[in-house]
């Protein structure tokens, strides 16, 4: 096998196992070189048969090409909620980004103190945790303050991330003073990179009337605050 041929057969090997970006790179050399050959003496037949590498191989580096192309074009959704409207949960706004397969997702959210702001947390590290691919979720938040809701938080800390040990996930917890931003960020083995802008955090459901009517448990019951979330997928 020419070396320009041993090239293209690695690429192709790199393409096979979802390595796209060095199988471009791999086609581009592979080509390069089956075109100079293209230059040398040569009977008709090999001439037509290094000309029919060329063309499959081509297409291919253009498909490829297209392909990083169009995943480096950023991708931009805004949902907006309205006041009370109800039927969404966590796994219906976080729907794109799950589908990515994210391992690490950070969430910064600096209002982690009340009952309800930790019952949110655990509700979506739940959805979180029902992924197989995610392997680390890390919360930044700001401390609660001193008293009743500081040991709250630590306990809720400390009890959620034991629980996701039990699965295998990693859970980290910082405290920022001066953390404003409220966002989550979702990171796969790929650094595909999703950014959830959240205008109310994950304080955006209210309050149901009685811990024993429908929304208790299942937030797709529950009325929402007016919020507006932006996915950014770079």
């Amino acid at each position: 096998m020419e070396e320009a041929e041993q090239v293209l057969y690695r690429g192709k090997v790199k393409d096979e196992e979802g390595r796209f970006e060095e199988a471009f790179e791999l086609y581009q050399q592979g080509l390069e070189k089956l075109l100079e050959n293209l230059k040398q003496p040569m009977s008709e037949s090999s001439r037509l048969k290094k000309r029919e590498i060329i063309s499959t191989y081509m297409a291919r580096a253009e498909a490829l090409k297209r392909k990083k192309n169009k995943a480096t074009v950023p991708h931009v959704q805004e949902i907006r909620i309205q006041n009370d409207e109800s039927g969404w949960t966590y796994s219906r706004l976080f729907e794109k980004p799950l589908h990515d397969s994210p391992s690490h997702i950070r969430i910064q959210d600096p209002y982690l103190h009340a009952r309800h702001q930790l019952a949110n947390l655990v509700s979506v590290c739940e959805v979180f945790a029902s992924r197989p691919s995610v392997s680390h979720i890390r919360v930044i938040t700001r401390q609660a303050p001193q008293g009743e809701q500081r040991g709250q938080q630590q306990k809720c800390m400390a009890d959620l991330g034991n629980s996701l040990a039990g699965r295998n996930i990693t859970f980290v917890t910082n405290y920022s003073e001066t953390l404003h931003d409220r966002e989550i960020r979702f990171k796969n083995e790929n650094n595909v990179v999703w950014v959830a802008i959240l205008g109310r955090g994950l304080d955006m459901f209210k309050k149901v009337n009685s811990w024993f009517s429908l929304g208790a448990t299942d937030y797709s019951y529950r009325q929402c605050h007016e919020v507006t979330v932006t996915l950014t997928r770079g």
